[in-house]
């Protein structure tokens, strides 16, 4: 489809941020296309890919803005990165949406936003609804963390207060939320001189969590847009490096905690995470000498638990969790067919 200078889709830049994404980044990118967004309003940061899925995005889209990483940098600072590329062109966005590459926008998903915003002025911040590939509905948005989710089952966080610590509805209509999930997340703006850029403490999660809780504080609103759809194959990243992965997690959890909350609040949980690894990883072996080590997945599953149990017995070394973060010479490139 071929933007038009009446099309909703010219109103956005899009940020996707790409780590060995392979075929999903060409089809995320296909449907923001779709959307009638221009090729060079779309801005693709690379966090020191080695598959190929830059060089084969060149290929087939001409035109896009492409900012290439020697490491891998986190989510945050290669958000701000393509924020900020995309904020200084000469006819600045009203919005921006970020979209992560294991992501599809559905049709119509950009005209939702736009009207979204333009009908809650006060709205800085918007999450589309996810779903996964097969249909079924996905966690959009969540309650701000607190000590209290970390102590009690969510099922029984849920039955004392169904209305904040749901995570997906079925209804239509706009709804405030506390905050709203990273994969497809769209902010305004005019905005962004009061809100600020994401917050690069984080390296991967929690980031936009952060950002939600910032805006809020702020006086803004932030909202869940049902009518923005997206198909999200929901932890690409996250299930090739799953102890990583949960080394991330809990990092920039404790991260939040520490920034955001009480130092209180931040011991309790801190400990908690720790016992609940404990528990976790010698259930895991029970599972596995229950049936005799011949499960997969249970073998994974214990693995992955004691692999964080050993990160936060070595206290936690920033040197742990997901791979290419640290280069001898961090540098960023930009490619020749970056827009001027």
């Amino acid at each position: 489809m071929i933007a038009t200078a009446n099309s909703e889709g010219a109103r956005f830049s899009v940020v996707i941020v790409n780590y060995n994404g392979a075929s999903m980044l060409e089809q995320c990118v296909r449907s923001v296309l779709r959307e009638s967004v221009p090729a060079s309003k779309i801005v693709v940061v690379d966090n020191g890919s080695q598959d190929g899925s830059i060089e084969n995005l060149q290929r087939i889209v001409d035109g896009l803005s492409i900012i290439r990483n020697s490491c891998n940098t986190g989510f945050a600072k290669a958000v701000n990165q393509g924020i900020k590329l995309a904020i200084s062109a000469a006819s600045p966005p009203d919005f921006v949406l970020l979209l992560n590459n294991d992501a599809q926008l559905e049709p119509g998903a950009l005209q939702a936003f736009a009207a979204g915003f333009d009908k809650l002025p006060n709205l800085a911040i918007a999450g589309g609804q996810l779903r996964y590939p097969g249909g079924r509905l996905q966690s959009a948005f969540a309650p701000l963390p607190s000590v209290a989710e970390e102590i009690l089952p969510r099922f029984i966080l849920s039955l004392i207060a169904p209305d904040r610590y749901r995570r997906k509805s079925l209804q239509q209509n706009p709804l405030a939320v506390e905050c709203v999930l990273g994969a497809c997340l769209c902010v305004r703006t005019s905005i962004l001189l009061t809100l600020g850029l994401l917050d690069e403490d984080y390296f991967f999660f929690f980031e936009e969590i952060e950002w939600c809780q910032r805006a809020r504080r702020i006086g803004a609103d932030v909202y869940y847009l049902p009518a923005a759809r997206a198909i999200h194959s929901q932890g690409q990243t996250a299930n090739r490096f799953r102890g990583p992965s949960r080394i991330e997690y809990q990092r920039s959890k404790l991260t939040f905690f520490r920034k955001t909350r009480t130092a209180t609040a931040y011991v309790a949980v801190s400990i908690i995470l720790v016992l609940r690894t404990l528990i976790n990883a010698l259930a895991g072996v029970i599972a596995c000498i229950a049936t005799l080590f011949l499960h997969p997945r249970l073998r994974s599953k214990a693995a992955t638990y004691w692999y964080l149990l050993g990160w936060h017995l070595m206290l936690r070394p920033a040197s742990w969790g997901l791979p290419g973060k640290f280069a001898e010479k961090p540098t960023t490139s930009r490619t020749a067919n970056e827009r001027e």
